[in-house]
């Protein structure tokens, strides 16, 4: 049953005007990715109506027609939102649940991967690779969606569905700049997969929790066609159905990709971006080059190139996620949340084996500070009562004893 307070099944006229027109829209593609009549595109980073060209920016046939809406009913920026799908998404889990400052978890601990090649290509700690990498050696999933670095355009990741080892670790580390994740699981369908580890921001983990949850007895009406429920219903489905394993990355914000990359990197400090090669934020922005040479850049110099659609965004820690994962106040190290059963146990699998180092989060007391902090500052920034919002902000959580 769905939370009252809400449109109950929002449009796609809703979507148009109440997100994309609104400014909200998080660029995630996940509209697109379901829609079944191929109506709106990924046009510009945003979703543009393309089956009518002269028709207006919200008007979709299928919708004013026979019924639809699929498209409506993944964003994140409708109703139900982050913060109102933790009850649902957790339901049966049967480790111990703690709620904490940044969501509902089950553990939380600093790590490392052990594997040199690995901690040569990754962020921090390189525990998202370490597992991918483990997942995918020992048959748990055939492929993992995650951004890696395009040939072609220096510093702006692409979305990839990867079916490799070599694929996963070239694909480490993080850009900083917004790739579309959700729109690889188009790929890994084309591919055939059938058990697919997802890596993602929190604003691309809520819609694949929200196409899950999704009751599609909506779709069904007296008139429509069975041929076009079934559709419908695939469409909304399917993308989902392969991922076994929701790996969420923190993220409060990231970068225009012509602002920070383009005219402060490479016209204000004179670097061109086929030299970089890594981007780091600690505190301030790290940009390390392939000669060995560190750029840094003020980080509130940094925040003016950040996407203001990222403000609009309640959750940082990824709270949605099977494990959350960061280098949140910490050098070297993954700050690692489990948060379902599944999670922990893949988790507890790496640790066994030797593939990871664990150190309790007592000896980071700053990174969980740093931690609680920006969860907090980002419950509280959506606006209450926000275009397409229930009435409400985030549940203040108090910070868990246990953390």
């Amino acid at each position: 049953m769905e939370e009252s307070g809400y449109k109950q099944t929002p449009t796609f006229k809703d979507m148009m005007n109440d997100v994309v027109a609104y400014g909200s829209c998080c660029e995630c593609g996940s509209c697109v990715l379901v829609c079944p009549h191929n109506v709106i595109e990924y046009v510009d980073s945003k979703p543009r109506q393309t089956a009518k060209p002269g028709a207006a920016f919200d008007y979709c046939g299928i919708s004013e027609g026979i019924g639809c809406d699929v498209c409506a009913q993944v964003c994140p920026r409708l109703a139900p939102r982050e913060f109102q799908l933790p009850d649902r998404v957790f339901a049966g889990e049967l480790g111990t649940m703690h709620r904490g400052g940044f969501g509902r978890y089950q553990e939380i601990y600093a790590a490392r991967a052990r594997d040199a090649r690995i901690l040569e290509n990754c962020q921090d700690g390189g525990v998202v690779t370490a597992l991918l990498v483990h997942a995918m050696r020992t048959g748990k999933i055939d492929a993992a969606i995650v951004a890696a670095a395009d040939r072609d355009h220096p510093c702006a990741p692409r979305p990839i569905c990867a079916t490799s080892v070599e694929e996963i670790i070239a694909a480490a580390g993080s850009w900083y700049t917004y790739c579309p994740n959700d729109l690889a699981l188009e790929q890994a369908i084309e591919k055939g997969c059938r058990s697919v580890a997802f890596v993602g921001v929190p604003c691309q983990i809520t819609p694949l929790r929200k196409a899950q949850l999704r009751d599609p007895g909506f779709i069904r009406s007296g008139t429509k066609k069975d041929k076009i429920v079934e559709r419908q219903t695939r469409s909304l489905k399917a993308p989902i159905d392969p991922i076994a394993l929701h790996i969420g990355l923190l993220c409060s914000e990231v970068f225009d990709f012509e602002g920070l990359m383009v005219r402060k990197i490479r016209d204000g400090l004179g670097i061109a971006l086929t030299d970089v090669k890594k981007f780091n934020v600690k505190g301030e922005v790290l940009v390390y080059r392939n000669n060995g040479e560190l750029a840094r850049i003020d980080l509130r110099e940094a925040q003016q190139y950040a996407r203001p659609e990222c403000h609009h965004c309640g959750d940082f820690s990824a709270e949605l996620a099977d494990i959350s994962c960061g280098g949140v106040g910490s050098m070297d190290w993954t700050i690692t949340i489990t948060r379902t059963d599944r999670g922990r146990r893949i988790m507890q699998e790496l640790i066994d084996a030797g593939l990871v180092e664990v150190r309790p989060i007592e000896e980071f007391e700053n990174s969980l500070k740093v931690l609680l902090r920006l969860a907090r500052r980002q419950h509280q920034r959506v606006p209450v009562g926000e275009s397409g919002a229930a009435a409400v902000r985030p549940p203040h959580y108090l910070p868990s004893r246990d953390a």
